[in-house]
């Protein structure tokens, strides 16, 4: 559970083992909440099933506002639908990348820019805290990676990082370079977000275009924005 939209308290429960029917019966206090900010803040319930070996999967969440409470009385007992966390989105959201290719020194540079109109990743409907993984691919196979750093509660992060690969002419038209925009969460599993791949297999005909116009203009700093596709 936290309290939006700040996400500065963060508490959980213990686990409860084979049950579909938990009674957890706990009790989390917190200080320095005044009661003029009770209107505005909102309590966020995230239910989890527990992973020894990965990250624990979500079952649902839960938002209760504060708005209309008043504690003051006595203890308030509340109750609220757990929702089936879904992405609340039609747009993927876009990415600026820049590229361009060293024909002497062999190098391949990609700058990840910036991203704009990320999906809202929940009900909550607060921001991600975005990074982007880089993946360069030599026909099916990831001969590289490296990702940007994390840009917290933004949907419109700006990243302005850049990567250098080494890689030799000749085998630049079966080089492919794939961008994960990637919520990070530091509770449950990271969410891609969306995904971009340049490279003149491409399924997406800008992604095809803005590679072959890389390969074709040696030394040429190339950026363009892309439509994210589905992951």
């Amino acid at each position: 559970m936290t309290i939006l939209p700040e996400k500065k308290h963060r508490v959980k429960t213990r686990v409860l083992r084979k049950t579909l029917d938990p009674l957890f019966d706990e009790t989390f206090t917190f200080y320095g909440v005044t009661f003029s900010a009770l209107p505005d803040l909102t309590l966020h319930f995230l239910v989890l099933s527990f992973d020894r070996f990965a990250r624990d999967d979500v079952i649902g969440e839960a938002v209760v506002p504060l708005r209309g409470v008043d504690p003051s009385t006595g203890r308030v007992h509340l109750s609220q639908n757990i929702s089936k966390r879904n992405m609340q989105c039609e747009s993927r959201g876009e990415l600026l990348a820049s590229l361009s290719y060293q024909p002497v020194s062999h190098r391949l540079s990609v700058v990840v820019l910036k991203a704009r109109h990320l999906p809202k990743m929940d009900i909550t409907g607060l921001s991600a805290n975005p990074y982007v993984k880089v993946n360069v691919f030599y026909g099916r196979k990831r001969i590289a990676k490296k990702k940007t750093h994390v840009k917290k509660c933004t949907l419109n992060p700006v990243f302005n990082e850049s990567f250098i690969y080494d890689i030799p002419p000749e085998l630049l038209p079966e080089v492919s370079v794939e961008f994960l925009v990637v919520d990070f969460d530091r509770t449950t599993k990271n969410e891609v977000l969306g995904r971009l791949l340049l490279g003149l297999n491409s399924p997406e005909t800008s992604g095809a275009k803005h590679w072959a116009e890389v390969c074709q203009n040696p030394r040429r700093q190339i950026s363009k924005w892309h439509n994210l596709s589905e992951y």
